[in-house]
């Protein structure tokens, strides 16, 4: 699709898009590929996870940036030696 036709037709094209199609915007007399839309895939929500005998009462969950490091973990241990 070239530039002129994606600004005439903005919003049919997004409609597309959210529809799951992928669509390229061309530029110039070549035709050359500028741009490519897609849709934005969300991630699936997280179950949550029962804590053993608090299931039902609490909950737990994991930030996935979330790591545990040896220095984390033994940085308040010298505290207590």
């Amino acid at each position: 699709m070239t530039v002129g036709d994606f600004k005439a037709q903005f919003s049919s094209v997004l409609e597309k898009v959210m529809q799951g199609e992928e669509v390229q915007v061309l530029y110039g007399r070549a035709k050359k590929p500028v741009a490519q839309l897609t849709q934005i895939k969300t991630k699936p929500k997280r179950k949550k996870r029962p804590l053993g005998s608090y299931n039902g009462i609490a909950t737990y969950w994991e930030d996935e940036s979330f790591e545990i490091t040896p220095e984390w973990l033994f940085d308040d241990m010298n505290d207590l030696m």
